[in-house]
């Protein structure tokens, strides 16, 4: 699970430890001691990841619903 940062910027949330709003700025303070900073609001870091997760699950829905042309309902795709 990632939350999405400026750009195509991302960080892992196992990796994160705390996040600290610090004037105009957010700290995402890592596990490993390292942090990052970000000008997104932590509620708008919140409201990226729960819009990436819908995303990621409708996706995942459409995937589990997908066919190879060819394959046989409940025979998969992958072929020995």
């Amino acid at each position: 699970m990632f939350i999405p940062l400026e750009g195509q910027g991302a960080v892992s949330i196992d990796r994160v430890m705390c996040i600290v709003r610090v004037g105009d700025e957010t700290a995402i303070h890592l596990r490993n001691g390292a942090v990052m900073v970000t000008g997104f609001k932590p509620e708008t870091l919140a409201r990226r990841y729960n819009s990436l997760m819908s995303e990621a699950r409708r996706n995942a829905g459409i995937a589990a619903l997908s066919q190879f042309p060819g394959d046989a309902p409940g025979q998969g795709g992958i072929r020995r």
